[in-house]
């Protein structure tokens, strides 16, 4: 026995050498998101100095034995150690590491900051998100990856104008929106119409704190852009091409009855625009067609449903997006080309749009010691019909959803004929109706085409004077130009009966000139800072021309000499603004960060004396976890910062003097009374947080408490009619935010085969009216047939107020001796609803098993009230599903009928017994002109899956022997369906505008659109 295991033991100790022995080992290592190739990835046996680098191909051969460990590492992507097996390969796929703590931003004026220094909120966008699963206006795709972020979009289909808003609306009569910066190009736009493919990195400063540096346009946060420049690619050229493929469906459709037809009183009329006819039982009724040559003309056809009339118009739309990308690398010099074209169209037949883009930057060291960035891009959109909005008469929206129920798709799809006398005339029940018409004559007949074309241009030199020194002088510019029309046809119902035409165009400019110095130097082990003095020059100039005129002379000829009345019309507005700035970061041990910044502009907008205005910032960073071992602890990492900004802002141009509009020859003063002595705007910013990680940056939670105080804010107020003026200009107003915002995120499971990644984020919103003007204590700054958009001294800024129901001392309704509620005479009694939410968040769910990745996004609002004149002027019609109940009479208020309210009748004081039926009950609160908006009241909370992804990268030991270096392909869908909807049949994120007053009304818009398509992507 004892032989046996000597013989044994030898002839395993004398193969072990054999087992151990080293192989060689090679891999390529690769981008997950995207497939590329990552040169520069450094390659360890674990416990040894052996180790390599890939080369630009991402490729890299080692030797090593079986059973060794490797460690893949490279900067901004999460190590990962694998283990030597028996194949002689091992491929990598590396995940970008969003926890990494000393990661290196992007942040005001193009500066590179660590990330771990920022007193302030900042927040970064993967742009893969928004590449992947793209929309076509590149600002959809931020909804709820930023927390407190709101996104609201305009209803005019494709293309369409978006709102974004960081910590609530603040400005009364400017924008609340933030400011966009693309490669330190300060737009004077937003970034819609931004290829999602040119964008490298997107930085969000959520706060004034954030975006001081950036002067007056930075008071409501920033969103700083930084494209493609080549920088980081392989040596030599290298290309990719991306095709992304959606189609949208219309869903969550307004939820309409289909038991009552055309008239009114129970009784059928062919000519009603109401649906409070009979109930359909299939009898024989007569046709309304208005063409004589119809086949149906005077005939009769079945009384039927017609539950698909509305769901009919709408179409399949799509998103179809082409891009290709080319990187031309030297040792001195990076070079990127990008052109994407996207062919789109919407749920509405004729909502089409056309859009390239064309973009190539340049980044070149012309000497050791001077380098060049230059720009150039250049998108042109092409809209064949932007669609009107809210309740006007050019919304085929509104037409559509008024339709009878009995009214069939086939009829109304004739939309148009000749008549007798050889005019083009509309096919309607009811010719000439104020307020009504065919929706598909609408689309076709009255069309709003556009063409926008934006240039966006930079060029930058950098000098470093020293190796602690350098300057840096840039100029660019965002122009932006389109030509637009509005093409009505003759029998064009209430708007254009004998036909009109509008035709519009305007050029803007805004140019930013700066230069700036950058001190950089440690002082001693323990001390550094960075010093930067600069100077900016912005210039901007519009020029806006258009005519418009009615009454055709010949018919459906569209030119403005060919109108009876043509009325021409000019604008023009320049200004410039001056500005010298400063910045100064001091730091501690790389652990505790003092920033300083002060920056003061002149703004050719305000008058001599109060031109000049300055406004300072300070923050403080201390990095606890560097100053403190807490190595023992679960907790990685804590940062606690604070930071106080004060931010300045102008006013537009000409608003010191009263102008005189000259209309057909006749000068007439403006009706609204300028102050000479104005004030600049100031909006005053606090904000405390804490940034932690625990378990090495498994669990990661930031947190931010924000307080904003918007004051002496420049608006008009109204002024006595005997005054001979309509209002005057003046400061006032102090308008309060204040909130949270949480962004909390965990790996749930790491390791080189799975990863589960969650991420979650929450913000809120306070607003408060503080103060309004002298002599105000209430300010109405839009109101509509069903409300008005008002500020209230200790209110929220975007109060609604509306007609109500008239009630007593104890709250209960009054009716009349007819069993109706009676109505407050005015919109601005009762208080009605507030657009705001309590708060907004977002989940996002990464996994990714080997090569397969897969991401979900839920997005939720939580809170907010707007009136809905859409249900208002549909009730009085007669075609929701809520006008049912009652139809034959028996309807109690406040017993069986509006539950929640107590009614009592107004000349006895008995409890209400009187019945009533609908169509008295709805004709009572709803309609146009006068309707109740605390009838009509919506909620607007809802969670929705917001975006899906589901794809696969191609391994790279199948592309190693064809010239494609990285392939993926995802399954993509954007507004896949609520999980909950208070708002049941409208999207709370359309809006009539983008305007602050569109907020808190429902008018009209067009359905939630569901997109479901591939996303496939190639890189040589």
């Amino acid at each position: 026995m004892t032989r046996k295991l000597i013989v044994f033991l030898v002839l395993v100790l004398g193969a072990y050498p054999l087992l151990a022995q080293n192989k060689t080992v090679t891999g390529t290592v690769t981008d997950t998101s995207d497939g590329s190739p990552l040169p520069g990835v450094n390659v360890l046996v674990q416990g040894t100095t052996n180790g390599t680098q890939t080369d630009f191909d991402g490729n890299y051969t080692i030797e090593v034995a079986e059973g060794n460990v490797l460690v893949f590492s490279y900067i901004g992507m999460r190590t990962q150690s694998i283990t030597v097996g028996a194949s002689n390969t091992v491929d990598v796929q590396m995940v970008v590491d969003e926890n990494q703590l000393d990661e290196v931003v992007v942040t005001a004026l193009g500066l590179e900051r660590s990330e771990k220094s920022l007193s302030y909120a900042n927040q970064q966008v993967r742009t893969e998100e928004l590449t992947q699963a793209r929309p076509v206006n590149v600002l959809e795709g931020l909804s709820g990856k930023v927390a407190g972020l709101s996104v609201t979009q305009s209803s005019s289909g494709v293309g369409a104008p978006t709102k974004v808003l960081l910590r609530g609306n603040r400005s009364i009569d400017g924008s609340s929106q933030p400011l966009y910066v693309v490669d330190g190009i300060l737009l004077n736009g937003d970034i819609n119409n931004i290829s999602p493919d040119d964008i490298q990195e997107i930085s969000v400063l959520r706060g004034a704190n954030a975006a001081a540096l950036y002067g007056s346009r930075a008071a409501n946060g920033a969103i700083v852009i930084t494209t493609k420049s080549g920088k980081g690619a392989r040596e030599g050229v290298s290309t990719s091409i991306g095709f992304v493929s959606t189609f949208s469906s219309a869903i969550n459709l307004l939820e309409l009855q289909n038991e009552y037809g055309q008239g009114a009183g129970g009784s059928y009329g062919e000519q009603a625009t109401t649906s409070w006819g009979p109930r359909f039982d299939g009898s024989q009724v007569a046709h309304w067609s208005n063409n004589p040559e119809y086949p149906l003309f005077g005939q009769t056809y079945a009384y039927e449903a017609q539950p698909d009339n509305v769901d009919d118009f709408f179409q399949i739309g799509h998103n179809l997006a082409t891009n290709v990308g080319v990187n031309i690398n030297t040792e001195k010099s990076n070079v990127f080309l990008g052109y994407t074209f996207t062919d789109a169209a919407g749920i509405v037949p004729g909502n089409d749009l056309s859009r390239h883009s064309i973009s190539t930057r340049i980044n070149t060291k012309i000497t050791d010691k001077l380098t060049m960035d230059g720009k150039l891009n250049y998108i042109r959109d092409d809209f064949a019909n932007q669609l009107a909005t809210g309740e006007g008469f050019d919304n085929p929206v509104r037409y559509l959803y008024k339709t009878p129920r009995n009214i069939r798709t086939e009829d109304f799809e004739n939309f148009e004929f000749i008549n007798p006398e050889g005019k083009l005339r509309q096919h309607y029940f009811l010719p000439q109706f104020n307020g009504g018409g065919n929706p598909y004559w609408t689309i076709n007949n009255v069309l709003r085409p556009r063409l926008q074309e934006r240039v966006l241009g930079l060029l930058s030199l950098k000098y470093q004077i020293t190796d602690d020194l350098y300057i840096l002088g840039r100029s660019a510019i965002d122009r932006d130009s389109y030509r637009s029309e509005i093409l009505r046809n003759n029998d064009t119902y209430t708007v254009a009966q004998f036909g009109s035409y509008r035709k519009e165009q305007q050029v803007q400019s805004d140019w930013n000139s700066d230069v700036l110095i950058n001190y950089n130097k440690q002082i001693t082990d323990d001390f550094k800072i960075d010093l930067n003095v600069g100077a900016n020059l912005r210039v901007f100039e519009r020029d806006r021309l258009w005519g418009e005129g009615t009454n055709f002379t010949i018919e459906n000829f569209f030119a403005l000499s060919n109108t009876q009345n043509p009325v021409a019309r000019e604008e023009f507005e320049a200004f410039e603004q001056q500005s010298v700035y400063a910045l100064g970061e001091f730091s501690y041990k790389n652990a505790v960060f003092l920033n300083l910044t002060a920056r003061n502009d002149w703004s050719s907008t305000l008058p001599e004396d109060n031109r000049s205005y300055f406004y300072p910032s300070v923050g403080l960073t201390a990095v606890v976890t560097d100053l403190v071992d807490l190595s023992s602890s679960p907790l990685s990492f804590l940062k606690l910062r604070a930071n106080w900004a004060e931010v300045g802002n102008d006013t537009d141009p000409f608003q010191l003097a009263q102008r005189a509009n000259i209309i057909f020859g006749t000068a007439e003063l403006d009706p609204e009374l300028p102050n000479p002595d104005l004030r600049p705007e100031t909006t005053r910013s606090l904000e405390l947080g804490f940034d932690s990680r625990f378990l090495d940056n498994r669990l990661r939670l930031d947190f931010t408490w924000f307080r904003t105080n918007t004051f002496d804010q420049i608006f008009a107020t109204p002024t006595p009619v005997a005054s001979g003026i309509a209002s005057r200009f003046q400061n006032g107003a102090d308008i309060q935010n204040s909130g949270v915002e949480i962004i909390f995120g965990a790996t749930i499971i790491d390791n080189p085969d799975f990863t589960w990644d969650l991420d979650v984020n929450f913000g809120t919103n306070e607003s408060e009216v503080l103060e309004i003007a002298e002599g105000f204590d209430r300010l109405t700054i839009n109101s509509d047939f069903i409300r008005d958009y008002t500020l209230v001294v200790g209110g929220e800024f975007g109060d609604i107020y509306s007609r109500g129901y008239q009630r007593d001392d104890q709250g209960r309704v009054l009716v009349d001796d007819f069993g109706l509620p009676l109505i407050t005479p005015g919109r601005d009694e009762v208080l009605v609803a507030n657009f705001n939410p309590d708060w907004l968040g977002g989940i996002r769910n990464s996994l990714r098993y080997k090569n397969f990745n897969f991401s979900a996004l839920i997005d939720i609002r939580q809170g907010g009230t707007a009136t809905n004149f859409t249900d208002a002027i549909l009730a009085r019609d007669g075609v929701l599903e809520s006008t049912l109940q009652g139809r034959e009479g028996g309807l109690i208020f406040g017993e069986n009928f509006i539950a929640g309210e107590t009614a009592i009748v107004q000349s006895t004081g008995a409890a209400n017994n009187i019945a009533v039926s609908a169509e008295e009950y709805w004709n009572r609160v709803g309609g146009r002109n006068t309707p109740v908006g605390e009838a009509f009241v919506t909620e607007l909370s809802n969670v929705r899956l917001r975006e899906l992804v589901i794809g696969y990268t191609v391994p790279q030991n199948l592309l190693s022997k064809t010239f494609i270096t990285s392939a993926n392909i995802s399954l993509v869908g954007r507004n896949l369906f609520f999980i909950s909807n208070k708002a049941d049949s409208f999207d709370p994120d359309l809006l009539a505008s983008i305007e602050n007053t569109a907020e808190g009304r429902v008018a009209f818009p067009l359905p939630t659109s569901r997109q479901i398509g591939v996303s496939i992507n190639f890189g040589f």
